[in-house]
């Protein structure tokens, strides 16, 4: 520090000796460059400092069909990170994430830690507190939209880098404040009807279509889970136009479960015996197991096609023979969220992007940050194995 300090001195008195206007010629250096307004003395960074959009490039670009990316640092080249995946309740998709972020611990030279308050938002953020003192160099979290705002304040204000996954953060505009990695709720929703569409005659034949009617599961307290709700709407009434048989119900009122899918549909199936044909949509996969429940305890399992969003239970009964009215879902693996998260974080760790350069081919025109998309696709019994087939190819090329 004296040394530094000595020199600036000389400088000082050199510049004030020969009063040379010109400006002074920058020393070689490997760092970035510091910008035209920024003070001299600040032309080291310090090492906590993120760079500044300016300062980098998308390196996301260069992600391949499941959006992994190199930072641009060699793993092996570097301390190892400390990482935590703080998520807010348990629950299988919860463990089903952290064991594909286990499985790019040694590839990209981290070691993880999972964390959770379990429901209590102050055990919660506590713990992200601790964790940080100790010295995490980066976070993952799936922020419960009633709490995101606290969240974000408490990761701010510990100072590590961090990344969000599933669910968006969004302003009162309905602009995403940080980038994240997660599905397009309303495209999935309308390809949840539009499949039933196209294929209820496989089941059915060439029925009169005024007899359908949708039962249609929403998940309100999540602007991403709801679009997907808002979406099977929009597109069964477009494909139905003038048809009223529409019902919905919502999650909210009970828990995560099958039983609260199973509770809410069984009354709507009763009270209206005129509907003969039932499109069954659904935010949440285990709504739609519970409705399948419900339709089976009805015995009107024949004349009900039930979709969802997402594919973890549904491919497990799958896998142990199952062959009922639950027919398909949109199909997402746990790979799909994983992959450009840690990429982004780790990215972010090695100084090579920021929050606002990432994804910057994939996001909307006029927003500050990306909300990047994740690949899905419609699957069935006949079809689920070659799609997680082709996944699980691409995460063993990296």
């Amino acid at each position: 520090m004296k040394k530094a300090l000595s020199i600036m001195i000389a400088l000082i008195l050199v510049f004030t000796l020969f009063a040379c206007n010109k400006p002074a010629e920058p020393e070689e250096s490997t760092a970035p460059s510091a910008s035209a307004s920024a003070p001299v003395e600040s032309t080291e960074p310090e090492e906590s400092q993120a760079p500044s959009p300016s300062e980098v490039v998308d390196v996301s670009i260069n992600e391949n069909e499941i959006g992994f990316f190199p930072s641009g640092v060699d793993p092996d080249s570097r301390d190892t990170y400390e990482i935590v995946f703080a998520y807010p309740r348990n629950m299988t998709l919860m463990q089903n994430l952290t064991d594909r972020f286990e499985e790019f611990s040694d590839k990209l030279n981290y070691n993880l830690t999972t964390t959770t308050g379990d429901g209590d938002i102050d055990i919660y953020l506590q713990n992200i507190e601790i964790l940080a003192a100790q010295g995490t160099d980066g976070f993952i979290t799936n922020p419960d939209p009633a709490t995101s705002d606290r969240i974000i304040e408490v990761l701010n204000e510990t100072g590590a880098q961090y990344m969000i996954i599933l669910n968006s953060v969004r302003d009162e505009n309905g602009s995403a404040v940080l980038p994240c990695a997660t599905l397009d709720g309303f495209a999935a929703g309308e390809a949840e009807i539009q499949w039933l569409f196209d294929n209820y005659k496989t089941y059915w034949g060439d029925i009169d279509t005024s007899k359908i009617g949708l039962l249609n599961i929403n998940w309100s307290a999540n602007v991403d889970l709801a679009s997907r709700y808002y979406g099977a709407l929009a597109k069964f009434e477009e494909l139905l136009p003038g048809n009223e048989n529409i019902f919905d119900c919502d999650g909210v009122t009970g828990k995560m479960d099958a039983e609260t899918g199973y509770n809410m549909t069984t009354p709507i199936f009763s009270a209206n015996p005129d509907v003969e044909f039932w499109f069954v949509a659904s935010a949440l996969e285990m709504y739609t197991q519970g409705a399948a429940r419900a339709a089976e305890s009805l015995n009107i399992e024949d004349n009900v096609l039930a979709i969802c969003v997402g594919s973890d239970i549904l491919r497990a009964e799958w896998d142990n023979g199952y062959d009922g009215c639950w027919v398909s879902c949109v199909a997402i693996s746990d790979y799909l969220y994983v992959v450009p998260t840690i990429s982004a974080l780790v990215a972010l760790l090695d100084g090579t992007a920021t929050h606002e350069s990432l994804w910057t081919s994939n996001r909307e025109p006029g927003e500050d940050y990306t909300i990047y998309f994740i690949r899905n696709e419609i699957v069935t019994k006949d079809t689920y194995q070659a799609y997680y087939d082709g996944v699980q190819a691409a995460v063993d090329s990296i």
